[in-house]
């Protein structure tokens, strides 16, 4: 079944952050989504990540490609994507839980609207990398 919203996650020696930008997407309120995520010839864990988020929920997907950079493996996601809408989530950022739902909403409600962005969450420097 076509999904409504395809999230593409280019990845780039993304293992650190990887698994909590997948958890916040499994735990959006919208539920018709695709996760599209696209190894861009990462050395490190993505790919033992990515096939383990493949066995937790079937709307993950993945696919490896060589690297070509991030626009190049979010173009590449998007050329997957089977969705009316697209997200384009790096992997070391998360989205709230009613994200998803509220951008569907504004773009069904409002058919003249072309992109729809949230405000981000700015985190501390030693939250970050710590000291």
């Amino acid at each position: 079944m076509k999904p409504i919203l395809s999230i593409v996650i280019p990845c780039y020696n993304s293992e650190s952050t990887l698994e909590g930008t997948l958890e916040s997407v499994l735990h959006q309120d919208f539920q018709d989504w695709e996760a599209i995520i696209v190894n861009d010839g990462s050395p490190d864990n993505v790919e033992t990540i990515a096939l383990t988020w493949l066995e937790k929920d079937e709307r993950f997907k993945y696919y490896k490609k060589q690297n070509g950079g991030l626009g190049s493996a979010r173009n590449y996601g998007i050329s997957k994507a089977k969705g009316e809408f697209i997200l384009p989530l790096d992997s070391d950022n998360q989205v709230k839980e009613d994200y998803a739902l509220k951008a569907i909403s504004v773009f069904t409600e409002k058919r003249n609207v072309g992109v729809v962005y949230g405000m981000p969450n700015i985190m501390e420097s030693e939250q970050v990398f710590g000291k």
